[in-house]
């Protein structure tokens, strides 16, 4: 998944502290979603007027690039790190795991801001939508080229397909996503990992 970097407006309010402002954002884009996200629900939660929002970040849709870019540079940094694990089976076991930490961040679990927003007309029509499904594309990609290796090293069986095997993968951690908002409990999705981690076709 690539890092949006959303590009910095002119001037900001006297006393704005940023990162906590892009904190409180990203929980109620995280709560509502981009599309029923209003311009009041942001002054109101940032405790902000129009124009100081404004000043400090531009519009809506430049506030929701810099809260992604905090978010995949924060809590969903994973995405790149699992590439570090030593073995597919414990990078997707840290995939798997990581979302549902990230998931249940609070007592009202919501669903992964790249994931959901996805699905947003609004980010669609502005171009954002467009690069965040790519992002997930070329995470899927790495996951394949991570598979072919691991067949070639002889981790995987023979027999594996990659590229459904990384399906599968990407998948089940956008469903994990829908799970947490349905109700789903942390302890039920965390032994849901581990039923897929005992069921990965490693020959290790």
């Amino acid at each position: 998944m690539r890092k949006l970097s959303p590009q910095k407006p002119r001037g900001r309010p006297r006393n704005f502290n940023k990162d906590e402002a892009l904190k409180m954002a990203l929980d109620l884009f995280r709560r509502k979603g981009f599309d029923n996200t209003s311009l009041d629900d942001l002054t109101t939660t940032l405790n902000v007027k129009k124009p100081s929002l404004y000043a400090a970040f531009g519009n809506k849709e430049q506030l929701f690039l810099e809260v992604l870019h905090a978010y995949t540079s924060g809590p969903t940094a994973y995405f790149h790190a699992i590439f570090e694990e030593p073995t597919t089976k414990s990078l997707v076991r840290m995939l798997l795991l990581k979302s549902v930490e990230v998931l249940f961040y609070s007592e009202s679990p919501a669903g992964c801001l790249v994931v959901m927003s996805t699905a947003s007309e609004a980010l669609q029509k502005a171009g954002i939508q467009q690069k965040l499904v790519a992002g997930l594309q070329q995470h899927q990609q790495k996951l394949i080229a991570r598979f072919e290796q691991a067949k070639a090293d002889g981790e995987l069986k023979p027999t594996v397909d990659s590229q459904r095997l990384a399906l599968y993968v990407v998948t089940l951690h956008k469903a994990l996503s829908l799970q947490a908002i349905n109700g789903s409990s942390k302890q039920d999705m965390l032994q849901l990992v581990e039923q897929v981690i005992e069921l990965w076709p490693s020959t290790l």
